[in-house]
Order: structure tokens, then C-alpha cells, then sequence
């Protein structure tokens, strides 16, 4: 079982901002929360910070920022500046987000004035934005993401390994880097200011994600077995993501209520919805819902399944040749997929 660093992005040329109508289910049903968390921020006084932590190529960022710029400057008068700063992994393609600023009709600049876009490459477990600036913080489906890769040898999500080291050292990684996160994030956020992250979650009954990593861990063992896959492959095809659960979330604040001058506002369980399951009970096209669930997982995965190739062979047709069989097995299999969400607002001590 070895640690890796993470270091790959989503799946660019705008192919994630295509393929992620999930993620954008997600972020409708937390906005209620977003809303609530932007009226009680305290803007402070000078330019208006807004935070976007993982802002991948910015099609889901697009509403929650302008959220943000239209209530705060209710506050505070329309011609404040506001400076919004994306931050993503370096290898992030930032340039399908600033061709969406400028070319999307739902970009957050688009009717608005003294608005001042920039970006940041640089991994948020340490701090990234000088310290006290940020007003708002927003943060979506991206803290499942672990620092390191913990390998198991018999599932694509590591928290689902039959192995108990496997689970108990995803546990400490996850705990690690949550609080790594949350340090980082309080040095940023100036008194008043308040973070939004959601994230995906574990239930009580543990029922998230098991059925599409399962389909994708049996999609990486017919290769194996086929030959196409190494031993070290396989292996590698561990991805860095797992859901936490509310228990998770909750164990820095358990001593005094805070943790690192941040305080928990909310925090909330929802079951996410299946975005493809409307159209397959409608159509009865099972390959296409196999299709949306491999463009889905592409788009999030394939960087990082391509990382796992031996350079010395063709990872381009390997991986396209993995998720065309996980989208078989999933045309196979077809059910609705369960998952579960968690929502927090975390709150900087004034």
C-alpha cells in the first residue's frame, strides 16, 4: 500500500464543463445554504474577496459567484470592486475558465462591471491567498479529493476495500487533509467571512458510490484478466476520492466548538439525484445512461487513470478502452444511482 502525491486535473478542453450536469444537481440543492451564507458574511471594509477552491473549468461556478457579487454589493453599493480568484491544481485547464468568463451567457461578468477575474495553480491544503482577504469562500464537489493516493488491491475507491489497513489509512489521510484544509482556509478568510464546501458524503448505510465503483473496479479487473492491465496497473487505477462522513466533518470542532478560529455554521446530509435516471426511464436506452455515466467518470477520472498507464505503452487506448467497458457494465446493470452529499458553512471568528 503506497502513497502517491495527486497531482492530475479533470479531463480539459472543456470536456468537464460538458460532462458535469451531476455536479451541477448537486450545487442547485445547496444554494438555499450559499444564499443564507452570503447574507450573514460580514464584507468588511475595501474590495470585496471571492474564493472559488477548485473551480475546475468554471461552468458550475458561474451562479453561485454571481450570487455572491449581486448580494454583497446590495450591501455595500454596486460600484465596489470585486476580485473572484479560481484556484485549481496546476495542471487545471484554466483556459476553458476564462474562455467561459468571457464567451458563456451565464458568466458571472456578463452585466457586471469592476468585476476582476484571476487564478491560482496551486494545490488548497496549504494556504494559497494572503491572509484575512477572503469574504466569501465557495468550494464544491472537491474535498472528496485526497492529497495522496492510498492504493487498495481490490477496489477503485479505497474506502470500499475489503482490507481494514487500507480503510483505517484512508481515514488518517482524509482527517489529515481535512484539517490541513481548514488551516489553510482560516488564514485566508478575514473575520466575518464564511465557506460553503460540499462534498461527497458517506450515509449511515454506507450505500454511496458503491454501485458505480463497483462497475468500475470490475471494468479494471476484465482487463486485468484479459491481460491489458498489469499487476501495477491495477493497482495505480486506485483513485484518490472517498466520501467522509458527517461524523468526518465534525471531529476537528468536537473540543470547543472551533478549530483553527473556524466555527461550523450548518452542516447537512442530502441525498444527491441520478441526472441520467429521468432520461433512461423515459427512453428505456440503457447504453446511453452507460454512456453518461463513462463521459461522467471520464471526465472526472481520466487524467488521473492515464497517470496509471506505463509510459512505455498506449494509455490513450487503454483508458478509452476502460470506460467503454465500464459503460457496458453499466448499460448491463442499469439501476439509479444513490449517493449522498454533505453540505457545511464554516464561519471566521470575528
Amino acid at each position: 500500500m503506497s502513497r502517491a502525491p495527486v497531482v492530475a486535473a479533470m479531463e480539459g478542453s472543456g470536456f468537464y464543463n460538458r460532462n458535469s450536469s451531476l455536479q451541477a444537481a448537486g450545487i442547485a440543492a445547496v444554494l438555499p445554504l450559499w444564499e443564507a451564507a452570503i447574507q450573514s458574511a460580514d464584507p468588511g471594509g475595501g474590495d470585496l474577496v471571492i474564493a472559488d477552491y477548485g473551480s475546475s473549468q468554471g461552468r458550475n461556478s458561474m451562479l453561485p459567484i454571481r450570487m455572491a457579487i449581486d448580494a454583497l454589493r446590495a450591501k455595500v453599493g454596486n460600484n465596489i470592486p470585486v476580485q473572484v480568484i479560481h484556484t485549481d491544481l496546476p495542471s487545471n485547464d484554466f483556459a476553458s475558465l476564462f474562455k467561459a468568463l468571457e464567451e458563456d451567457a451565464d458568466s458571472y461578468m456578463a452585466r457586471n462591471s469592476h468585476i476582476f477575474p484571476s487564478a491560482i495553480g496551486r494545490s488548497y491544503f496549504d494556504p494559497i491567498i494572503p491572509a484575512g482577504r477572503v469574504t466569501l469562500g465557495w468550494n464544491s464537489w472537491t474535498l472528496q479529493w485526497m492529497s495522496r493516493t492510498i492504493e487498495a488491491p481490490d477496489h477503485v475507491f479505497a474506502r470500499f476495500s475489503n482490507s481494514p489497513a487500507v480503510v483505517d489509512a484512508v481515514a488518517k489521510q482524509q482527517a489529515d487533509d481535512w484539517q490541513r484544509f481548514l488551516r489553510a482556509r482560516a488564514f485566508e478568510l478575514r473575520p466575518g467571512g464564511k465557506l460553503l464546501s460540499l462534498f461527497v458524503a458517506d450515509d449511515p448505510g454506507h450505500r454511496s458510490w458503491r454501485w458505480i465503483g463497483g462497475e468500475f473496479w470490475g471494468a479494471i479487473a476484465d482487463m486485468g484478466d484479459s491481460g491489458l492491465l498489469s499487476e501495477r496497473e491495477r493497482l495505480s487505477l486506485t483513485f484518490p476520492t472517498n466520501a467522509r462522513s458527517l461524523e468526518e466533518i465534525e471531529a476537528p470542532f468536537l473540543n470547543d466548538g472551533q478549530f483553527a478560529g473556524l466555527r461550523i455554521e450548518r452542516l447537512e446530509l442530502m441525498k444527491g439525484s441520478d441526472p441520467f435516471w429521468g432520461d433512461f426511464e423515459a427512453t428505456g436506452d440503457a447504453n446511453k445512461l452507460g454512456q453518461s455515466w463513462a463521459d461522467t467518470m471520464k471526465a472526472v477520472f481520466k487524467p488521473t487513470a492515464l497517470r496509471a498507464i506505463s509510459p512505455d505503452r498506449n494509455g490513450e487506448e487503454l483508458v478509452e478502452e476502460l470506460f467503454s467497458r465500464f459503460a457496458s457494465r453499466v448499460a448491463a446493470s442499469h439501476q439509479e444511482h444513490e449517493h449522498y452529499l454533505a453540505a457545511v458553512v464554516l464561519a471566521k471568528s470575528s
